[in-house]
């Protein structure tokens, strides 16, 4: 047998160095995509070390129409009608009049700037109105806006892909109707009409199917995933094979099928996707980015910048504007809003599989057509993420740092704990699997969230943005550690604190765990949850006090001799501090300290 170790070397070293580029990326904060495609470009035109079309040959571009459908798959499964009517105001207008707006002032301005024939410039406009989660959630990360901001970019961003990618098939369909077309309009709008008949009828028809042999487990729930892909795939092959770049509609379709059928299981095929998309998108971005031409990223440095200035100066305003009109917004709040529009993943695939297309038809221009996407993507990417934190800090829209807190546990010591904190101006959220506790909770008007620290739906729904404290108040010691080592690369070490266990107060090291695994004991080296419980039960209870120059941390802890225990601090700024067992407090004037004090003390 005769194997060619030099491709399986260089798709198994692809596969690591886009592990790195994600690694690097998850680390400095900052989109993946960012260093993806620079190292696609450095490997490609730049070094020449990776030449795509001379090693994968003929199969280069059904491999990469193959991972477009899976990404595009993936994109429509995360858009459900419901969601959409819930929305507010502002998210539906962006989705709207924003969508429509920014399409017609690109395609405009691609036209002036780029040359493009008009009918390009419009599918150029459709394919770069998308914005994308992926991109958009690490520049959250980094910029820290406040909440109603956070809120209407990431609700956007979820929900844009999807109608971004039926826009562009759509439009794409008909200019390629337009321009196979030889006998009159009505036999190109027939084509068309074939196009999106096939695309319709395959998409709508396997996503039912789909989701009917889901829902009533006609396989096991362990080839569910493996089923959907196989489907979707074949799908998309049938479909173009019927009619040529239908596949693209039909796909998508399939996802907003399953995605709005009621009680149809999706978790598994939802965490494999998430996995399988990683991976091509880090092998699908360097490989295209590899394949960029130097002299036609020249030649598109100009009208891309251009471009970028439209967006940011003119497209993005306008967006904001006809969409927050009359809304609780204020105007520095739409400014940072306007100025965060990178465009991601979806735009580079859809981009990449239509520009081949367009190559094959010799339509005009339509070898820049995939360089200026890229150009527009790597810029309006690389520009909120080194300007929007300092925006946002001038405009005062900025989360000096993020002060909410997550309690894990939902028992009564950590409701008590979770009210004093919301007396005193600090937003929690309680999270537990024991859903007693959290009925109990709600009832007292708790915010909670139902599912285990380390759940997958902990994973997919819990937004961490505003938090910056992590408090394992559980009664099971090995959930709190659990969770400590779960939040930890979230919050960093210091952030993280958890009660001491029995363990860890008679001192039995053998089954202690070690404290980069766990944070910093809370409250002190012997404060256990058995002992906040008992306290509680012996009538203590949480008090809020101001320390001033006439009652100083002495005269508190003179008035206090029959006992307190001191839980946090509040510095005269607003800053929370948790006090744990390696911390010596020298509180001053102004500070606040919240503590449980003994009923004879109260």
């Amino acid at each position: 047998m005769n194997v060619n170790f030099g491709v399986v070397f260089l798709i198994a070293s692809l596969l690591f160095l886009g592990l790195l580029s994600q690694w690097i990326a998850w680390r400095i904060k900052l989109p993946a995509i960012l260093f993806l495609l620079m190292l696609g470009i450095l490997l490609g035109p730049i070094l020449g070390w990776l030449r795509p079309d001379a090693i994968f040959g003929p199969l280069l571009f059904p491999a990469v129409s193959l991972c477009v459908a899976i990404i595009l798959f993936e994109g429509a499964l995360s858009l459900r009608l419901s969601e959409l009517r819930g929305l507010g105001t502002v998210i539906q207008r962006l989705l709207i009049l924003g969508v429509f707006s920014t399409w017609t002032i690109i395609s405009i301005a691609t036209h002036w700037l780029a040359h493009f024939p008009w009918p390009m410039a419009v599918l150029f406009g459709a394919v770069t109105v998308v914005s994308g989660p992926t991109v958009i959630a690490p520049i959250l990360r980094s910029v820290r806006p406040n909440a109603k901001i956070a809120k209407v970019l990431r609700w956007e961003s979820i929900l844009i892909d999807p109608i971004g990618v039926l826009l562009s098939v759509i439009v794409f369909e008909a200019l390629v109707a337009q321009n196979s077309a030889t006998a009159s309009l009505g036999e190109a709008s027939l084509n068309f009409l074939r196009i999106v008949a096939v695309g319709v009828t395959l998409g709508v028809t396997g996503g039912f199917t789909l989701g009917w042999i889901l829902r009533r487990r006609v396989v096991p729930d362990y080839l569910h995933p493996f089923l959907v892909l196989a489907s979707v795939l074949m799908i998309f092959a049938l479909s173009d094979v019927l009619v040529k770049d239908s596949g693209l509609l039909a796909v998508t379709l399939i996802g907003m099928v399953l995605s709005n059928m009621r009680d149809v299981p999706l978790d598994n095929i939802l965490d494999f996707k998430e996995s399988l998309s990683i991976l091509l998108i880090s092998l699908l971005f360097i490989i295209l980015a590899a394949r960029l031409n130097l002299t036609e990223i020249r030649a598109v440095l100009g009208p891309g910048l251009g471009l970028l200035v439209v967006i940011q100066v003119v497209a993005q305003p306008i967006k904001v504007a006809l969409a927050s009109w009359g809304s609780e917004l204020h105007w520095r709040e739409q400014v940072l809003v306007a100025w965060i529009a990178p465009r991601g993943i979806v735009a580079a695939a859809t981009a990449a599989v239509l520009g081949q297309t367009l190559q094959a038809i010799h339509y005009p221009h339509a070898s820049l057509f995939v360089p200026l996407t890229f150009a527009l993507i790597i810029t309006s990417v690389l520009l909120p993420s080194l300007t929007a934190r300092p925006l946002a800090m001038l405009l005062n829209v900025d989360e000096k740092e993020p002060q909410s807190i997550l309690i894990i546990g939902a028992n009564p010591v950590a409701q008590v704990i979770a009210k004093a904190l919301d007396q005193a101006g600090f937003a929690y959220l309680l999270l537990d699997n024991d859903f007693a506790q959290i009925r109990k909770a709600r009832a007292t008007g708790i915010n909670t969230f139902y599912a285990h620290p380390v759940s997958v739906q902990a994973d997919r729904y819990l937004d961490l943005l505003d938090f910056g404290y992590m408090l394992g108040l559980a009664e099971d010691h090995s959930l709190n550690i659990i969770a400590s080592m779960r939040y930890k690369p979230e919050f960093g070490l210091d952030h993280v604190f958890i009660l001491t266990d029995e363990n860890a107060v008679v001192g039995r090291d053998r089954q202690q765990v070690a404290e980069p695994y766990r944070g910093s004991y809370l409250f002190g080296g012997d404060v256990t949850y058995s002992r906040l419980s008992q306290l509680l039960d012996n009538g203590w209870k949480i008090h809020t006090t101001l320390l001033s120059e006439n009652f100083s941390w002495e005269s508190y802890q003179e008035q206090h001799k029959a006992g307190f225990l001191p839980l946090f601090m509040i510095t005269g700024e607003h800053i929370l501090r948790v006090l744990h067992a390696d911390e010596t407090i020298a509180p001053v004037s102004g500070d606040r300290i919240l503590a449980l004090i003994a009923p004879t003390a109260a």
